[in-house]
C-alpha cells in the first residue's frame, strides 16, 4: 500500500507499478537481448568506415532530440509534483536535471553531442556523415522522431518511463562500448586520449543516472501511484523502437 504523499497529509492508494519493476520490465524486455546480440557482434572485429558511418549516424539521428527534451522534463515533473509537495517538489525533478548536467557538459568542458564529434573524427568519420540522416539505420530516425515529442508532448509519467528507459539501457550501451573500442587495435584508441572522453564520460556517468531514475520514479510514485501505467507505457514505447533499431543495426552491420 503507498500513500498519495502532500505537505499536508498522505492518502492510502494502491500502487502497482514501482522502481523495481520498472529495472525488471527493461532487463528482461528483448530490446536487451538485441544490444547485447550487436554488442557481441561488435567485438569480433574492427568496423569498416562505412560501418562506422551507420553506427555513429544512426546513435545521433536516436539521440538528437535528448538532450534538450531531458531538461525539459525535469521542468515538466516539477509542475506536476509541486501543487503536491510544495515545500520540496523540486527534488524530484532534480533527479532527471542530473542527467541533463552532464549531457550539457556542465561537468566537462563541452557537451557530449561535440564529444561525440571528437570521438568520430578521430575514427576518420566526418562530422556532416554523422549528421547525414541519410546515413542511419531507418528505425534510428524514427526513434529519434518520436522522441521528441516523447519528452516534450506526451503525459508527463509517460514521458518519464522514456526516459527512465533510457537511461537503463544507456548504462549497457557503454559499459560494453567503452571496453570494446579501447580493445579493438585497428580503433587506435587508450583510456585517457582526450578523443576517447566520449565513451569514458558515459562509462563514468551513466551508472549514476540509473540510480537517479530509480529514485526519480519511487518519489514520483509515492507522489501520484495512479500514474503507474502510464510511466510504464512510456517505458515499453521505447524499448519497442530501441529493439528495432539495434536488431536492424545488427543485420545493416554485421549481415
Amino acid at each position: 500500500m503507498d500513500s498519495v504523499i502532500t505537505d499536508g497529509h498522505s492518502v492510502p492508494r494502491i500502487s502497482r507499478f514501482d522502481s523495481n519493476a520498472a529495472i525488471d520490465d527493461c532487463s528482461t524486455h528483448p530490446a536487451m537481448a538485441a544490444l547485447r546480440a550487436f554488442n557481441r557482434h561488435l567485438a569480433s572485429r574492427a568496423l569498416t568506415h562505412a560501418e562506422l558511418v551507420m553506427f555513429l549516424a544512426s546513435l545521433a539521428a536516436f539521440n538528437r532530440h535528448t538532450i534538450g527534451g531531458i531538461a525539459i522534463l525535469a521542468g515538466r515533473l516539477s509542475d506536476q509534483v509541486m501543487p503536491h509537495l510544495p515545500r520540496n517538489g523540486h527534488e524530484i525533478g532534480a533527479f532527471v536535471l542530473e542527467a541533463a548536467i552532464d549531457e550539457y557538459g556542465l561537468r566537462e568542458s563541452v557537451t557530449h553531442v561535440e564529444l561525440a564529434r571528437q570521438f568520430a573524427a578521430f575514427l576518420g568519420v566526418a562530422a556532416e556523415e554523422v549528421e547525414d540522416r541519410a546515413n542511419a539505420s531507418p528505425a534510428a530516425i524514427e526513434l529519434g522522431d518520436f522522441l521528441f515529442s516523447w519528452y516534450r508532448d506526451r503525459p508527463t509519467a509517460f514521458s518519464l518511463g522514456v526516459h527512465s528507459a533510457s537511461e537503463m539501457t544507456s548504462v549497457e550501451e557503454f559499459a560494453a562500448w567503452h571496453d570494446i573500442f579501447l580493445a579493438v587495435p585497428a580503433y587506435g584508441f587508450s583510456r585517457e586520449m582526450p578523443e576517447f572522453e566520449y565513451m569514458r564520460a558515459h562509462h563514468t556517468h551513466e551508472p549514476q543516472h540509473v540510480g537517479h531514475a530509480k529514485r526519480c520514479i519511487a518519489r514520483y510514485l509515492q507522489v501520484l501511484p495512479g500514474e503507474g501505467e502510464s510511466l510504464r507505457d512510456g517505458m515499453l514505447a521505447y524499448l519497442t523502437l530501441y529493439q528495432k533499431m539495434f536488431e536492424e543495426l545488427d543485420r545493416g552491420i554485421f549481415g
